[in-house]
């Protein structure tokens, strides 16, 4: 005996879709939050059941025989978001990588599909468990075979069904689902259902009549108004009865003896996850497959252990900053990080972050006239050249370079434009996301966990102690060392590189020395400039009042809502709670309808 479980596919990427933000994206911009519920869910429905058989079933895009039936059947429902649909086919690469078989029939829905494999497991005498958030496949139910692994909401909320359980969900049992169905009826296919019969007036009637031919044959039983509605709803409710039963029979090009996974390729899945930027979904699926060596591979390169040392004395930091000023590395980027606490608290560089080994200065050391000017030689615009390198040319990555740039200004130490800025690189990459944190973008970038000393998650660390100042600094250089490759890779893929290069990073520079010189500005120009607005504020006053014919307030949206949709009769567009909105995007719709409306946009 088997365990067989058929997964609606279609059901599964919707509800993941809805479930997840929409912000979910990769590097390039692909948006993965269908994609990747799907496959959380995937595996965790192969690590909760253990299934000797999967099989995922979907739905075709063209009309199936139900609309044949019914052309109006699912008229109502709006068409699949385009970012829903264009993630389908990474839903099918993604089982297509894992070898997992998928199936569909042209004229038939994923649900007729299920039904027939389900009919053939049970016949095989294996225990299926069909894994949808299809209501319709409650009728599919039989003791102790079949079983439904309804999907409740999210990409988590299961809840098991046998026969029990959907009397207990319905009140009436799965072979007797259809007849009830049919007299609620289901809105989200577009079929009515009889009027004033809601759940417990359907299973009642159910329950008692025997279904729909026992409930018509015994009208003259019920009350005057439940009769009559029922009356006049009897060829809707045969209609849906129809509709609703789930077929059996589906001629498949494979049967379920066929159905079954071949060896995953897992070069292919690894490939796949790494374009999809799935790092912890491809841990999760190492452990559900047995592979732990892969497992703890993921796990390592998800994790930063640096190997800190930290410089106590003035000697040693000038030592250590000129020992990479005259690095044989020296044409190698060099990655720069401070604590929580900002440069006062120290600063770190990666001194071969391959292998994890960081050099840290405390704060107070910064302001030791020998650490400037070796600080100043390593990252400084005058770069001391060592034989043979020249270190002005050597690439900087940072993580909010202009409070770097800003601090170091501060100890007189003017940096360099660098390479890369990988919060400033995270922003032009989505400038939606409100998470530019190094920890959230290394997570996002570079699938790296978060650093051993991060506060619990819930938990915010409003002293800044929860490491010490080493220990994040140190981190965080080793991360920005690790995002700057695909940081850069994405920009280019996006083509923002230029964007980034020529204009974004320069201007970094630019905003970090205003904030701390300031800007000069002629205040005689600023003065003709106001005066002049207010000149043409003025004259767009008298248009205004001369459109509306008599003498208001503009500024109040009271009057000027009074004279655009009472006196003029124009068409509001939108309703506050206050009244109709005369707001700047109202207004736009309103453009050209009259030059009262052009003279208030100016």
């Amino acid at each position: 005996m088997a365990k067989v479980m058929l997964i609606d596919g279609n059901s599964l990427a919707y509800r993941a879709f809805f479930a997840l933000p929409t912000d979910m994206a990769t590097a390039s911009g692909q948006i993965t939050n269908a994609v990747f519920g799907f496959t959380s869910m995937l595996i965790n429905l192969w690590r909760d059941h253990d299934p000797d058989q999967i099989v995922v079933a979907f739905d075709r895009p063209e009309p199936t025989f139900r609309h044949t039936m019914v052309p109006s059947y699912k008229g109502t429902r709006d068409a699949a978001p385009d970012i829903l649909r264009q993630q389908m086919g990474l839903v099918r690469e993604v089982l297509d990588a894992l070898a997992i078989p998928m199936v569909d029939a042209p004229g038939y829905e994923a649900d007729d599909v299920i039904a027939t494999l389900a009919t053939a497991g049970r016949d095989r005498g294996d225990d299926v468990i069909i894994v949808t958030g299809d209501r319709d496949t409650y009728q599919l139910v039989e003791d102790p075979q079949v079983k439904v692994l309804y999907n409740m909401r999210g990409v988590s909320d299961y809840k098991l069904y046998d026969e029990a359980g959907i009397r207990d969900r319905t009140g009436v049992r799965p072979a007797d689902y259809v007849h009830y169905a049919a007299l609620r009826g289901d809105s989200s296919d577009n079929l009515p259902g009889v009027p004033g019969v809601g759940e417990k007036t359907a299973a009642k009637l159910v329950n008692e009549r025997g279904g729909l031919d026992g409930i018509f044959a015994s009208l003259e039983e019920l009350t005057p108004k439940l009769r009559a509605n029922l009356a006049a709803a009897e060829d809707q409710v045969r209609t849906n009865a129809e509709v609703m039963l789930l077929l059996r029979d589906v001629p498949l090009a494979a049967g379920l003896d066929e159905l079954v996974a071949g060896d995953i390729d897992v070069e292919a899945v690894r490939k796949l996850f790494d374009f999809l930027e799935f790092r912890t979904l491809h841990t999760r699926l190492a452990e559900v497959l047995g592979d732990a060596d892969s497992a703890a591979e993921d796990a390592a390169a998800r994790t930063l252990t640096p190997n800190v040392s930290v410089l106590a004395t003035p000697a040693r930091a000038v030592e250590a900053l000129r020992d990479a000023a005259a690095s044989e590395s020296a044409g190698a980027r060099l990655a720069l990080a401070t604590p929580a606490a900002g440069l006062a608290a120290g600063l770190a560089w990666a001194v071969d972050a391959e292998a994890g080994r960081v050099a840290f200065a405390p704060g107070e050391l910064l302001t030791d006239p020998g650490v400037r000017e070796a600080l100043a030689g390593l990252v400084g615009d005058g770069g001391v050249a060592s034989p043979g390198h020249d270190q002005r040319n050597r690439p900087l990555a940072v993580h909010d370079g202009k409070a770097l740039m800003g601090g170091l200004l501060d100890q007189g130490v003017e940096m360099r434009d660098p390479l890369i800025d990988t919060m400033l690189a995270a922003y032009l990459l989505d400038p939606a996301d409100a998470r530019y944190d190094l920890s959230d973008v290394a997570g996002r970038y570079a699938g790296l966990d978060p650093p051993a000393h991060a506060p619990p998650e819930g938990r915010l660390d409003l002293d800044g102690d929860s490491a010490e100042p080493a220990e994040q600094a140190a981190w965080a250089a080793l991360a920005v060392d690790r995002l700057v490759t695909p940081l850069r890779e994405a920009l280019a893929a996006q083509g923002l590189d230029r964007l980034n290069d020529e204009v974004e990073v320069p201007l970094v520079r630019v905003l970090a020395r205003m904030e701390r010189i300031g800007i000069g500005v002629d205040r005689s120009v600023l003065e003709t400039i106001r005066d002049e607005l207010d000149t043409e504020a003025e004259a767009l006053r008298r248009d205004v009042l001369d459109d509306a014919g008599r003498d208001i307030n503009v500024n109040s949206p009271k009057q000027l809502a009074e004279v655009l949709f009472e006196d003029l009769g124009l068409t509001p567009v939108k309703r506050t709670k206050t009244g109709f909105s005369t707001d700047a995007q109202s207004l736009e719709k309103l453009r050209g309808e009259h030059p009262i409306v052009d003279h208030l946009l100016g």
